[in-house]
């Protein structure tokens, strides 16, 4: 039960307890014991019943409100988002959406830079790794034509110590 439900309940309980105590109520029998009428009184229970239709109906009819002003708020919103995302380009909306373009330009703008000048640091990185590579390529050279000089002079030297040995014998 709901908060209003149940103090509309324990006022009209009270109520209705203490007029019973209050006041005598004499009654008398109707004529017919049987009959198919509603009764002209109402109980506790019936006007109980009754008040917290009422009491239902109030808040179900606040509660609809609620919905419809929920409803066009929603509409309202989805109006504004609708100007913001770009549908309908008019007044402010236009104005960010040129701020939004233009940032995004500048941004790509500064990737590109950013981007080119890595390119031309990985490129004079490679040109001095070439370079280097060059230098070593040319040392090795120089190593190998000074290794095959000294075997041909030991390989002269050896020849001429034979030819010597030979001449002796």
């Amino acid at each position: 039960m709901s908060f209003l439900t149940e103090a509309t309940t324990r006022r009209l309980a009270t109520l209705s307890t203490q007029a019973i105590r209050s006041t005598t109520v004499t009654t008398t029998a109707p004529r017919a014991a049987f009959s198919s009428s509603v009764t002209l009184q109402k109980t506790v229970a019936d006007t109980t019943k009754d008040t917290l239709k009422t009491v239902d109906r109030t808040v179900s009819d606040k509660l609809v409100d609620a919905i419809d002003i929920g409803s066009t708020v929603a509409s309202k919103v989805k109006e504004v988002a609708e100007d913001v995302t770009g549908q309908k380009n008019t007044g402010a909306a236009a104005d960010l959406k040129g701020q939004a373009a233009g940032m995004a330009k500048n941004v790509s703008g500064q990737a590109q830079g950013k981007a080119n000048e890595l390119a031309g640091k990985a490129q004079k990185i490679g040109g001095q790794a070439q370079g280097k590579a060059q230098e070593l390529s040319g040392q090795a050279q120089g190593k190998a034509s000074e290794v095959a000089g000294k075997a041909k002079g030991a390989a002269y030297e050896a020849e001429g110590k034979a030819k010597g040995a030979a001449g002796e014998l």
